[in-house]
């Protein structure tokens, strides 16, 4: 009798998959979206972070628009939208 090998079919989602699914949650659930990435400075190996929640408290945000603000000419970008 021979031996049949089954191959199980990737259930898992890329990171490119998932990334919209959890950017329209967050916004139907009127929560904060948040995407950034850390170097450590030894290993100089990057981390991505993807955080929903209520993360963000106003006084947060003005200092957050302040920065980007500043830093402009360096290439921060902001993108507003009213928000029903």
């Amino acid at each position: 009798m021979t031996l049949i090998k089954k191959h199980r079919l990737r259930t898992k989602k890329t990171l490119t998959d998932k990334l919209p699914e959890m950017l329209l949650a967050a916004l139907a659930n009127h929560e904060d979206f948040i995407v950034t990435y850390e170097t450590d400075t030894e290993t100089k190996k990057r981390s991505l972070y993807i955080m929903t929640g209520s993360l963000i408290t106003p006084e947060m945000l003005a200092i957050l628009k302040q920065e980007i603000q500043r830093k402009k000419d360096e290439g921060n970008t902001i993108v507003t939208r009213d928000w029903k």
